[in-house]
C-alpha cells in the first residue's frame, strides 16, 4: 500500500461571537438579580469600574446574610407551594374513586380543614351536617380522614397537635428508642414538655436526662402547622419589576426600575492611571469596563423597546384586564423592531413588568390567537373561564358544555372538548368533582 503526501486547500465559513457580543447574549439572557450578582464579580475583577450607589450592594450582601439565618424543618419538606391547601387536598384526593356519597363526605371534611391542617369541626358535626337521608356511620367517616391523613402532607387532617406531630413520628424509618421515646411523649406527656417539667417526664417515660434532650430535639424538627405551606403565592411579595408601565395624563408611560439595579462607571482617575502607569493589561481593562458600561446601557435600551411595542399591542389588557389580552408573537414584535426573533426571546424571559393588574413576565403577553381570530387570544379565554368558575355557584357548578355556551354568548365560538382542553390546563376538576 503507497502513501502519499498532499496538500489541500479548503474553503469553509464559520461564525464567531466576539467577546463583546458574548457578554451582550449573556446580560440579556440574565434576570435583574442574576445581572446584579455578574455586575459585582466585574468590579471585584476590574479596578476601573465602580457602582455609582454602593447603597444596593451594602443592602445585597446584608439580604445575603439575613438569608443564612433561616429555620427549617429538615425531616419533612416544608417549602412553600403556590397552591391553597383546599387545592392540594382536591388534586390530591381526586386520584381515587368514590361513590357519590363518599365525595361528599370528602368535601366537607376538606372544607373542615383550617389553612394551619387541623380538622376544626368533630367528625359528629361533620355527620350531622351532611345533606343526606340516612347518615353515614362515625366509622365511615374516619376511614375517610384516615386516607386524607395517610395520603397527604405528614400532618394535614390532624384534630389537635399531639396527632399532627404523632402522624410525622410514626412516618420516620428506622424507628428507633428516641424515636418510640418521642412517641410515648407526644402521645401521653404533651402538656408537661409545654410546661418544661422535664424532672416529671423521665421520670413517667423511665429515661435519663440525655435520651429525653434527644427526644424534644426531634420533636422540634417536625412541624406544628403542615398546612402553612401550601399558599398562593403572591408574586409581588418576591418579584421586583424591571419596568413600570403607569397611565400620566391620558397616555401610557414605560419606565425601567432603577432601584434595583447597580448602575456603573468609570472611576475617576482612570486616565491618570493609565498615565502614570502606562501597561498594555491596564488598557485592556479600561476597554472592558468600557464595554461593559455600553452592553448594560444597550441592555435597558432594549427591554424598554421591546415593552413598549408589546403595549402597544396590549392597551385593552392595561386598560381592562386579562379578559382582553390580544394575540402576539415573538415574530410580530422582532418584525416591527428589525431584531431577530431570539433577541426578543431573550429580552422577553425572567424580565417583569408591573402593571395596574399586577406584576406579569414579558413572556406572559406572548400568546397564540384562538382559531385564527386574530381580536381573542388563548390567554384571554383561560381567564375567562377561570373568572367564570371562581364566580359559579358551588351547589351547581357550570359544565363544560354550560360554560361554552357562555362564553358564545359574548361572541367566543369555541367548542365544547377545547373548554374541557383548557379547564384542564387550569388544574380546575370537572363539575361533578366540584360541587359542594
Amino acid at each position: 500500500m503507497k502513501m502519499k503526501l498532499g496538500l489541500n486547500f479548503r474553503l469553509s465559513q464559520s461564525i464567531k461571537l466576539t467577546p463583546l457580543l458574548q457578554q451582550s447574549i449573556k446580560f440579556l439572557n440574565a434576570s435583574q438579580s442574576e445581572l446584579n450578582d455578574l455586575v459585582e464579580e466585574y468590579i471585584a475583577d476590574n479596578i476601573f469600574l465602580t457602582a455609582k450607589d454602593k447603597s444596593l450592594l451594602l443592602k445585597k450582601k446584608s439580604a445575603s446574610h439575613d438569608s443564612l439565618d433561616g429555620n427549617y424543618y429538615d425531616i419533612f419538606n416544608s417549602e412553600i407551594k403556590n397552591q391553597t391547601l383546599r387545592e392540594y387536598l382536591i388534586e390530591n384526593i381526586s386520584i381515587f374513586s368514590f361513590s357519590p356519597e363518599d365525595q361528599l363526605i370528602l368535601s366537607y371534611l376538606i372544607d373542615s380543614i383550617d389553612e394551619n391542617g387541623y380538622l376544626v369541626s368533630s367528625i359528629d358535626e361533620i355527620a350531622s351536617s351532611l345533606p343526606l337521608d340516612e347518615k353515614p356511620h362515625i366509622d365511615e367517616i374516619e376511614k375517610l380522614l384516615k386516607l386524607i391523613q395517610n395520603s397527604t402532607h405528614p400532618g394535614i387532617g390532624a384534630r389537635d397537635l399531639a396527632e399532627c406531630l404523632l402522624i410525622q413520628l410514626k412516618l420516620i424509618e428506622p424507628r428507633d428508642e428516641i424515636c418510640l421515646l418521642a412517641i410515648s411523649l407526644v402521645k401521653h406527656y404533651l402538656n408537661l414538655l409545654a410546661n418544661k417539667n422535664y424532672d416529671e417526664l423521665m421520670k413517667n417515660l423511665k429515661c435519663n436526662n440525655l435520651d429525653l434532650e434527644e427526644a424534644i430535639i426531634l420533636i422540634k424538627k417536625l412541624n406544628p402547622k403542615p398546612g402553612l405551606i401550601y399558599q398562593k403565592i403572591n408574586k409581588t411579595s418576591f418579584v421586583n419589576a424591571d419596568v413600570f408601565i403607569k397611565k400620566i395624563n391620558g397616555n401610557w408611560i414605560t419606565s425601567l426600575n432603577e432601584e434595583n439595579s447597580i448602575e456603573l462607571k468609570i472611576i475617576d482617575n482612570a486616565n491618570d492611571y493609565i498615565e502614570s502607569e502606562p501597561n498594555q493589561d491596564l488598557k485592556e481593562k479600561l476597554q472592558e469596563a468600557k464595554w461593559l458600561i455600553k452592553n448594560l446601557n444597550e441592555r435597558s435600551i432594549s427591554i424598554l423597546r421591546v415593552v413598549r411595542e408589546i403595549m402597544k399591542n396590549q392597551i385593552n389588557f392595561l386598560e381592562k384586564g386579562e379578559s382582553y389580552l390580544k394575540p402576539l408573537t415573538l415574530k410580530e414584535i422582532a418584525f416591527k423592531l428589525e431584531l431577530h426573533e431570539s433577541t426578543i426571546s431573550r429580552i422577553s424571559s425572567n424580565k417583569f413588568i408591573e402593571t395596574p393588574h399586577g406584576i406579569y413576565e414579558i413572556k406572559f403577553f406572548f400568546n397564540n390567537s384562538l382559531n385564527n381570530n386574530d381580536d381573542i387570544s388563548s390567554k384571554s379565554i383561560l381567564h375567562k373561564i377561570r373568572s367564570l368558575i371562581d364566580n359559579e355557584d358551588s351547589k351547581k357548578p357550570y359544565s363544560d358544555s354550560e360554560i361554552c355556551n357562555i362564553l358564545k354568548k359574548s361572541g367566543i365560538n369555541i367548542a365544547r372538548r377545547t373548554v374541557a382542553k383548557y379547564r384542564i390546563k387550569l388544574n380546575i376538576l370537572p363539575s361533578n368533582q366540584r360541587k359542594v
